[in-house]
C-alpha cells in the first residue's frame, strides 16, 4: 500500500496513507516503538544476497554458520550492542574452495569465501563393514558431517559442501579444501542490497563504506526517496556525508575499542544499531559506547561546536571516568526553516515523527484488514472519521499514559476531514512529546 508526504490541497493517484509532518506552533508530536537495524556484511561464510535475521547470539552460528567472535562480524556485534535485532546481508559472494578427496571425486565449499579453506574432507575404513567408508567433513578441527557411503555417487551434500564425481573413495587422513577467496564488493554488490531491503522491515540501515561519493550519493536519495515518495520512515547512517537531511545520520568519527580502532564508517553499524534500540523516551545524548576506551580523531571544544552546527554525529571521550558517550544525538539537518525548524535536526524527534508514521499506518492497515474480513469497509462518511478519530485516539492516549507525550486533547489534537475526491481522509494530529533533558545549568552561590 503507497504512502508518503503530501502538499495541502495535492489529490494523490495511488490510494494510500499520506502524512505532512512541520513544526507546529505549540511543538507538537508523538512517538513509537522500535529495535530493528539493516547492515550490508563482507564475510567469509554464508549465503549471499539474502538478509538473515540475528536476534540472539546463537543465531549467528545456526543461520549464518559463523563464531559470534569471528573477526569477520565485527561490525554484527557492534550494531548488536544496542540493537534488537540485525538484518545480516552478506554483500560478497567471493571464490568456493574446493578439493579432489579421492581419484575422481571434488568437494567444494557451499558458499565462497576463506572459510572454506578451512574445511576437510577425511575418508577411512568403516570398522562395522570394510565394504563401506565413513567420509567426514571437518570445519576446523570440528566434525560436522559424517556418511558411511560403499561408493563415491552415494555421498550427498551437507551444510557446508557438496560432492561431485563417482570416482573410488580410498582412504586419506584429510585433505584440506582451498582456493576459497572473500572476494571484494562493488558498489552494484551494495546497490543490490538497497534494493533488497525494501521488502524488509527495520527502523535504521547503516552503509559502512569511507571513500564511495557515488554510493553515498546513492544511498542518500534512496533514504529520500523510501521516506517522502514511499512514506517509509527509517533513517539511515553514513560517515563523513553532509546530507543537510534529517533522514542522514552523519557519523564523523570512530570508536577506539582494545583491540583495534574503527573508523568512522565501521562506527556507523553502532550507531546505527544504538539508534534503531533506543526506546521512545530515550534520546541517544549521553548514551555511553560499551566497550570503547577512546575516540578517533579526538576534537577540542571549538571544534565539537564548529562541527554541531554542521550536522556531525560525534562520540566524545570524557577523561574524568575513561567513558565514551555520544556528544549529541543529531542528524545531519541544518537548513533549518519557519515550517522546518532546528528541532528536525534532533533524532529523537525524528523517531518520534517517524512512529506517528510508521505505527499509525500499521494500525490502519490492521482496521483495514480486519473490516475487509468481515465485508466491510471504512465508509468516507462521518462514520468513518469516527472509526479513525477512535483510533487515533487510543494509539495517543497510550503513548500519554507511557509518559512519551504530554498534554494531549483528542478534541483539539485530532482534527479528520474528507479529501475532495470524497475517496480518502485528512488526518492532522499534534502532540507534546516530552523530551530528554540535554543540558543542564547550576547556579552557585557562596555564603
Amino acid at each position: 500500500m503507497n504512502g508518503g508526504a503530501f502538499i495541502p490541497g495535492e489529490e494523490k493517484a495511488r490510494a494510500g496513507f499520506y502524512f505532512r509532518f512541520t513544526s507546529a506552533p505549540n511543538e507538537r508530536l508523538s512517538v513509537g516503538d522500535r529495535g530493528r537495524v539493516a547492515l550490508p556484511l563482507v564475510l567469509n561464510w554464508g549465503e549471499p544476497k539474502k538478509f538473515i535475521e540475528i536476534t540472539k547470539s546463537e543465531d549467528v552460528e545456526k543461520k549464518l554458520g559463523l563464531d559470534i567472535n569471528d573477526p569477520a562480524l565485527l561490525l554484527l556485534r557492534e550494531a548488536k550492542k544496542k540493537a534488537k535485532t540485525v538484518l545480516a546481508y552478506r554483500v560478497n559472494e567471493g571464490t568456493k574452495a574446493s578439493a579432489e578427496v579421492a581419484t575422481g571425486v571434488t568437494a567444494t565449499a557451499v558458499y565462497g569465501g576463506t572459510k572454506g579453506n578451512d574445511i576437510m574432507i577425511k575418508i577411512a575404513s568403516n570398522v562395522v563393514d570394510e565394504t563401506k567408508k565413513d567420509v567426514t567433513t571437518f570445519m576446523g578441527s570440528k566434525a560436522v558431517d559424517k556418511q558411511i557411503v560403499e561408493n563415491a555417487s552415494e555421498l550427498k551434500a551437507n551444510a557446508w559442501v557438496t560432492f561431485e564425481g563417482t570416482g573410488e573413495l580410498t582412504n586419506s587422513a584429510g585433505i584440506k579444501l582451498t582456493g576459497g577467496a572473500d572476494g571484494t564488493p562493488t558498489n552494484l554488490d551494495y546497490l543490490e542490497f538497497l534494493a533488497a531491503s525494501e521488502t524488509e522491515y527495520f527502523d535504521t540501515i547503516a552503509l559502512p563504506v569511507a571513500e564511495e561519493e557515488q554510493l553515498k550519493a546513492a544511498f542518500i536519495s534512496f533514504i529520500r526517496r523510501v521516506r517522502d515518495q514511499q512514506g517509509v520512515k527509517v533513517q539511515g547512517v553514513l560517515a563523513n556525508a553532509p546530507a543537510d537531511f534529517e533522514g542522514i545520520i552523519n557519523v564523523t568519527n570512530g570508536a577506539v575499542l582494545p583491540d583495534r580502532t574503527l573508523t568512522p564508517a565501521e562506527t556507523t553499524a553502532w550507531v546505527a544499531g544504538a539508534s534503531a534500540g533506543a526506546t521512545i523516551n530515550q534520546s541517544l545524548t549521553f548514551v555511553e559506547y560499551e566497550g570503547a576506551i577512546d575516540v578517533f580523531p579526538r576534537y577540542d571544544n571549538d571544534e565539537i561546536v564548529e562541527r554541531l552546527a554542521k550536522g556531525e554525529f560525534m562520540l566524545t571521550f570524557d577523561a574524568r571516568d575513561k567513558t565514551v558517550t555520544v556528544e549529541k544525538d543529531i542528524n545531519s539537518f541544518v537548513s533549518f526553516t519557519k515550517e522546518k525548524d532546528k528541532k528536525f535536526q534532533k533524532n529523537k524527534i525524528i523517531r518520534i515523527m517517524d512512529a506517528i508514521n510508521n505505527d499509525i499506518t500499521r494500525e490502519l492497515k490492521r482496521e483495514i484488514k480486519i473490516r475487509k474480513e468481515k465485508g466491510q469497509d471504512i465508509p468516507v462518511n462521518g462514520d468513518g472519521i469516527q472509526i479513525l478519530s477512535t483510533l487515533v485516539t487510543i494509539y495517543m492516549n497510550t503513548l500519554q499514559e507511557g509518559g512519551a507525550i504530554k498534554n494531549f486533547n483528542s478534541q483539539n489534537d485530532v482534527q479528520i476531514t474528507i479529501n475532495n475526491d470524497g475517496d480518502g481522509f485528512y488526518i492532522n494530529t499534534g502532540v507534546q512529546p516530552v523530551d530528554s533533558g540535554e543540558k543542564f545549568y547550576f547556579g552557585l552561590e557562596v555564603r
